[in-house]
């Protein structure tokens, strides 16, 4: 069977704007079908943090401290959370027809189509990478590469980035996480939710490399035959149209309606088997749970554990009912055991950190 041709799009390092600008560039060119459907590499230089479409930068990212260091903020053209990319990562993304995509669009099952060539990849590298809904990939439960996607009426862009030589404090600090409140060795824990391809392999695959595996998995898994190729005139002109608003602070920081300011809620309890403390950040004009993280000095098996229970919080309504059926759910499907400790020793810091909303939480 004839495979379709690709364009494989491959330029140099750039700017979070430029990047940004090129996202917006190849939908609409695609959605006017004059570009042709691609496979993108892209790697940004210098580091940035990027919001999601939907978020704010001051509730999101500490604004000062990335100036401080050089470290740009812009606002992607995709949902979901806020993000870290140093100059070692890998971006990649498709920009292609709907019709290629067929059934599996809109589908939850879309997400996983398309991160198979990425596990795909890691495997061959000796990575034991697998697919976590809603959009990770995953390596014993530590987050590798993340992935997001939007639409124009006839076209889809889907991309993803890949965790290659990481710098999990600076993504720590970059983002709001709340360290004021937290131990150092709780920030290093926080940092381990992710891991890199350097700690996986001891080493860091030169990117000629990773582009070579990951091209090959992707033409494997699809279908499609990839042929390097520049822009098209359309998008070159487009482009260039583009990147004065990507620059500007009325796409990466517009002025937007208050969404309640973000809190933080704690509670800790001690057991025989170590100490437990659930550490929440809080929007609660939203009713929601941001973040969820769960430290101490206990034993958990599989280690996993505790990064699928904060999974399952996050997003969550801020109600202790719900946040509270969720532990007891967790513990009652076996998908954690903790020498010494039960479900009740995980609900009380809990419970107790939700109490806390009465006197910190002002409307």
């Amino acid at each position: 069977m004839k495979r379709k041709k690709f364009r494989l799009l491959d330029r140099p390092p750039a700017s979070a704007a430029e990047n940004m600008a090129l996202d917006e560039v190849m939908l609409e060119a695609k959605n006017r079908g004059m570009s042709p459907d691609t496979l993108r590499f892209m790697q940004f230089t210098p580091a940035a943090v990027l919001v999601g479409f939907h978020q704010s930068v001051e509730e999101e990212v500490r604004t000062d401290w990335c100036a401080a260091r050089g470290i740009e903020v812009n606002r992607r053209i995709t949902g979901g959370g806020a993000i870290y990319l140093d100059p070692s990562q890998l971006g990649w993304e498709l920009c292609c027809d709907k019709r290629f995509l067929g059934d599996f669009l809109p589908s939850p099952a879309l997400f996983r189509r398309l991160s198979e060539p990425v596990v795909a990849a890691l495997r061959s590298l000796g990575v034991r990478a697998s697919f976590r809904p809603r959009n990770d990939i995953e390596v014993d439960g530590r987050k590798i590469s993340g992935m997001g996607g939007t639409d124009a009426e006839k076209a889809f862009l889907f991309h993803g980035s890949l965790l290659v030589d990481f710098d999990g404090d600076t993504m720590v600090r970059a983002l709001k996480t709340p360290v004021e409140k937290l131990e150092a060795k709780e920030i290093e824990s926080i940092g381990r939710r992710v891991t890199s391809l350097k700690e996986q392999l001891g080493r860091v695959p030169p990117m000629e490399e990773l582009k070579a595996v990951l091209r090959s998995s992707f033409e494997e898994h699809l279908g499609i035959e990839l042929e390097p190729a520049d822009l098209t005139n359309l998008e070159k002109e487009l482009f260039g149209q583009a990147l004065g608003w990507f620059r500007s602070k009325a796409w990466i920081d517009p002025p937007r309606p208050s969404s309640g300011r973000l809190e933080v809620l704690q509670g800790s309890r001690r057991a025989d088997g170590g100490l437990v403390k659930f550490t929440l950040l809080v929007n609660r004009s939203q009713g929601c749970v941001r973040q969820a993280w769960v430290t101490g000095d206990f034993l958990a098996f599989p280690s996993r554990g505790l990064y699928d229970l904060e999974a399952r919080l996050r997003g969550a309504p801020l109600d202790q009912e719900r946040l509270s059926g969720i532990v007891r759910s967790f513990f009652e499907e076996g998908r954690i055991q903790i020498p010494g400790m039960g479900c009740e020793d995980f609900l009380a810091p809990l419970e107790m950190a939700l109490r806390g909303m009465s006197w910190s939480l002002r409307p």
